[in-house]
């Protein structure tokens, strides 16, 4: 299980890079997480590790991350938001009030 949770911290951290570009190249990117807090600060750990890219991580309900993500509409702070069910996401997106990530392997 262990293994298995370094690798999907691993690959989260390569999601928050490339969520954030701007951000990540100031060392720091924002992160939301909707998930268990334990997985959540594994990742951002194993994240800042590997890449020495510091994340400023908040742990909320998918709920108040949709509450967050609409009142940042006109001036997003938030740079990724993982974790929690489909549903809130695919509302999120509808919203407009989320982009796309599309890694370059995608057509792999």
């Amino acid at each position: 299980m262990k293994s298995f949770a370094l690798c999907f911290a691993t690959a989260c951290g390569l999601v928050f890079a490339a969520a954030a570009p701007a951000r990540a190249q100031t060392g720091v990117v924002n992160a939301l997480c909707s998930t268990d807090a334990s997985w959540c600060e594994m990742a951002a750990t194993e994240f800042t590790r590997t890449t020495g890219i510091k994340v400023n991580q908040a742990h909320k309900g998918t709920g108040e991350i949709g509450a967050q993500l609409r009142a940042e509409a006109a001036n997003p702070k938030t740079d990724i938001w993982w974790g929690g069910t489909g549903d809130p996401f695919l509302q999120a997106a509808e919203q407009g009030l989320m982009e796309s990530y599309r890694p370059a392997y995608i057509n792999d």
